[in-house]
This record gives structure tokens, sequence and C-alpha cells, in this order.
């Protein structure tokens, strides 16, 4: 009996393909109407972000001026400013690594903003309010007269560029694909940075000019593994968006 009921379905793989391109045509155009401005969706990604970590950022920087204000000797200054910069982007990594952790990729991949578009707002949130977190460290230090501009630069700004490109080179690696060794690097970077600041002979012998350099040379390799990171996200994160 079963027999007398089987139905052999033929598939024709070109009338498939029509189907899928007239769907992905169909969404896309229904999502393009909706379409909203780059200051809504980036209140939009706001909103999946934990204040949480930007509130550990500023109580450390709270607390730091209250170490500042209270310390007797340059070598202080030198060696909590040594110790704040990296402190002050671990705290936020949970954050910045919860898509690759979570191994949410793939679900949000199958949104219509790519991943890049995600990454980059979320991204120009964090340093909007690192920015003005900084600004604010930065004024109280200055009326405390505990750091001038050249030793928030050198002391402070250089330590947090770099564990920033450790951050961001592992992120956006194909290889390294775990949270806890990226961690790890900052951690060593943290302290090499302390060895290296609480050596008076080493840390005299490195003159300003040599300081400024080691500072654009951060910038610049930050700015370019972001660059690079977000032109090639397909690539590196080995994920394809189902519209495109």
């Amino acid at each position: 009996m079963k027999a007398l009921f089987r139905f052999d379905v033929i598939c024709d793989e070109s009338k498939i393909q029509k189907t899928i391109a007239a769907s992905k045509e169909a969404f896309l155009s229904e999502e393009s109407e909706q379409t909203v401005s780059h200051i809504e969706f980036l209140y939009q990604q706001c909103k999946f972000i934990k204040k949480r970590w930007w509130l550990m950022q500023g109580l450390l920087l709270a607390f730091v001026c209250f170490l500042l204000n209270n310390s007797e000797t340059d070598f202080t200054v030198r060696r909590i400013l040594g110790l704040t910069g990296p402190l002050f982007v671990i705290l936020i990594y949970p954050e910045i690594w919860k898509n690759r952790s979570c191994d949410a990729l793939e679900i949000e991949c199958t949104t219509f903003y790519t991943l890049r578009s995600i990454y980059a707002a979320r991204l120009t949130l964090f340093a909007g309010v690192d920015m003005v977190l900084l600004s604010a460290f930065y004024a109280v230090a200055t009326l405390l007269s505990r750091m001038t501009l050249c030793e928030m630069l050198t002391q402070f700004m250089l330590p947090f560029n770099v564990t920033c490109c450790i951050c961001f080179r592992t992120l956006y690696s194909k290889r390294i694909n775990s949270q806890a060794l990226s961690l790890l690097l900052c951690v060593l970077w943290a302290g090499a940075w302390s060895v290296l600041v609480l050596n008076d002979a080493v840390f005299h012998a490195i003159s300003v000019p040599a300081w400024v350099s080691l500072l654009a040379a951060s910038v610049f390799f930050m700015g370019y593994t972001l660059y690079r990171g977000q032109r090639k996200w397909q690539t590196i994160m080995e994920v394809k968006p189902l519209w495109i």
C-alpha cells in the first residue's frame, strides 16, 4: 500500500535558485524601507552594551585620582598611571569580545546589518564614552597638579594604546579565538610595562622624542588594525551573511 502512495519529487535546481534570489530581493526591499539613521543605529547598539563596564572604568579613574592626590613622589605617579592604562582597557574586554566568546557571530549574520556595521557602531560608542571619561580624568588630575600632559600621554596613553592594539589584533584574528589568551597577552604587556617604568635607569634613558615616536607608532598600528579588521571582517571571522 505504501508503494501506491509514494511520489518521486523532481527538483529543478534553477527554479530553487530563482526562489532564493527572489526571497533575498524581497527581504532587502522590505528592510531598505525601514532603515534607521546613524544616530538611531548607535542608540540601538548602545542598548545591547552592559553599562556596568563603563561604571567600573569611571570608578577606576576616580580611585586613581584619589591615589594621585595622596602620592608623594613622581615615581609613585608613574607606577599608578602605568598600571591604570592597561587595566582601563581590560575592564571593557568582556563587552568587546562578547560576540566571539558567546559564539554569536553566526546569529548576528542573519540580521540586516553586517558585523562590520555592528562592530563599527559599538567601537564608536566605546571610543566616545572612554574619551569623555579620560577627558574628565585628565581635567581632575591637572587641577590636583599631579599630572602634566606629557605624563598623561607617555605614562597612560602609551600603555593604553598598546593594550588596545593587542585587544583588536587578537579580536580580528583567525588564529586566536580565545578571550582568555588575548587577556593573558594584555596582562603580560602590563607586567613588562611596569618593569620598564619602575626602572629609573631605563626610564630616564628614553628621551621625550622617543616616547612621542612610540606613542605615534601605537596610534598608527591601532588604526591599521581596526582598518584591516573592518575591511576583511568576512575572511577573518569566517562567517558570511545570508543576504550577501
